[in-house]
């Protein structure tokens, strides 16, 4: 119990020491790089000096803790550059431009919206776009921004700031990532490896700068996860950090419904937790309490839009068609992941594949970037191949319920997004943006490879891993000359 209070504990720490950072970040240059002069530069360098001497200095004395710390430092940095060089206006999702008015359709409007009139629009959402959205992350938006202008109100235009939130996101991420290899008992080198593929992943690079609710919602997901293989790693299972469980599913849906997908594999382990008490009814009722968090947490909104308008729970908003026909998607199935050829944009495997690592945005009118741009997507594919052979070799190998727990959180999010897919043909729902939990997965059997994979195979995993670490640092350190 004293071992899981202290891991409990160091958490809360390094949570803290997430949004130290990003607020630091944010007083020293306003998260917005039309803002930074030399004095402000300076002060920066020396706050992340001191930053990555304390991470040098916390680390163990092994040498892969040391590489653990020195990845930590990079993910870091270059986090923070990109939140730097991305304004909130650039590489954003539906985010619209704050300060023009637009009938009430994008994120940027929902958040000014709660700004100016501080309560929710009473209009049916399912004629405002993004409305339809839960508001978690608006809200949190709205609330930071409004202290922001009241303590400087000379950047009351400086929507960039929002950035802090979301840089916050992004390393709270990075952090839970960590925690997680410390708990599948990998090997020093495994764990490295599994870490790496998180810490310099493109798609979580992007969420440094996003401003969306994608980012907040994996966040809260991911933490679910993390939660639940510590409750049920403990001989007494913390009826605390069950309703941390209930409370982190409840505030990832109250972000974006989607990210409730993550209680099919929660709800696994609950299941043989349950079937494995000898207090089965004490159980059932911190389920039912469970149940009691989570439920109306991840889901007041929905029902508020039912029954103020009948929107069903479910609904997804469609994109304009008549002003975007070209995202109308009418092919039979199997094009859907066997067609392939310039002009293929509705294969979801290539897709998605390419979304991973450009989110969705466009580097071919640009040399450079396109020449590192066509290695990284090469590379990734690469180790998204591998993922998928580590995952059988483990199942021929080794199961463990673990495999099985990460194995039904990597199928679930899939199956998820193939009939999202389908249910909503369109160009933009492709994207993998909607299943980043998926990483908590590939890091899991990439980890794993060290161990079980053949030879050959575990070579090619860490070769993909460290040249996509590489590959995806540089191009996202020079994405900002593209501007």
């Amino acid at each position: 119990m004293e071992k899981s209070i202290r891991k409990g504990s160091r958490l809360i720490t390094d949570i803290a020491a997430c949004a130290v950072w990003s607020v630091f970040v944010l007083i020293a240059t306003g998260c917005n790089s039309a803002l930074m002069n030399p004095l402000r530069l300076a002060v920066l360098l020396l706050g992340f000096t001191g930053f990555a001497c304390l991470m040098v200095m916390s680390a163990g004395k092994s040498r892969n803790e040391k590489i653990i710390a020195a990845v930590t430092i990079i993910a870091v940095a270059i986090r923070t550059f990109y939140v730097l060089y991305t304004g909130a206006q650039q590489r954003q999702h539906d985010m619209g431009e704050f300060g023009i008015f637009h009938d009430y359709n994008y994120h940027s409007e929902y958040i000014e919206y709660l700004i100016n009139n501080h309560r929710l629009l009473d209009e049916n959402i399912a004629e405002h776009w993004q409305f339809y959205h839960p508001p978690l992350q608006h809200i949190t938006c709205a609330v930071f921004f409004s202290i922001y202008k009241s303590v400087a109100p000379s950047y009351g235009n400086n929507w960039d700031a929002l950035q802090c939130l979301s840089l916050f996101y992004s390393l709270v991420t990075l952090t839970l990532a960590k925690r997680f290899t410390d708990l599948w008992n990998l090997k020093p080198k495994a764990k490295t490896l599994a870490y790496l593929t998180v810490a310099l992943h493109p798609q979580l690079i992007v969420f440094s700068g996003a401003l969306n609710n994608d980012p907040i919602a994996v966040m809260f997901a991911i933490a679910a996860l993390y939660l639940t293989f510590v409750w049920y790693g403990e001989e007494k299972k913390s009826f605390a950090k069950l309703m941390g469980i209930g409370l982190c599913v409840g505030l990832g849906m109250m972000g974006k419904l989607s990210a409730g997908i993550v209680a099919v594999p929660i709800g696994l382990v609950m299941v043989k937790a349950f079937f494995e008490s000898k207090k089965k009814p004490v159980m059932f009722l911190q389920y039912v309490a469970f149940m009691a968090v989570c439920a109306p947490l991840g889901l007041w909104y929905q029902v508020r839009s039912y029954v103020l308008w009948k929107v069903p729970i479910t609904y997804v908003a469609k994109p304009d068609l008549i002003l975007n026909p070209g995202l109308i998607i009418d092919q039979p199935a199997w094009k859907r992941f066997l067609a392939f050829g310039d002009g293929v944009d509705y294969n979801i495997i290539t897709e998605t594949l390419d979304a991973a690592v450009f989110d969705g945005d466009y580097y071919r009118d640009h040399t450079l970037l396109a020449l590192i741009g066509y290695l990284l997507l090469s590379v990734f594919s690469v180790f998204v191949i591998t993922v998928f052979a580590n995952m059988v070799i483990c199942w021929i190998k080794d199961r463990s319920f673990t495999d099985l727990v990460i194995t039904v959180l990597f199928l679930s999010q899939l199956a998820s997004y193939v009939y999202f897919c389908f249910s909503y043909p369109y160009t933009c729902t492709m994207s993998f943006r909607y299943i980043v939990p998926t990483v908590i997965a590939g890091a899991y059997y990439t980890g794993r490879a060290k161990d079980l994979s053949p030879h050959l195979l575990s070579l090619l995993t860490t070769a993909s891993v460290y040249a996509l670490a590489v590959i995806s640092l540089v191009f996202y350190g020079l994405v900002w000359i593209k501007g």
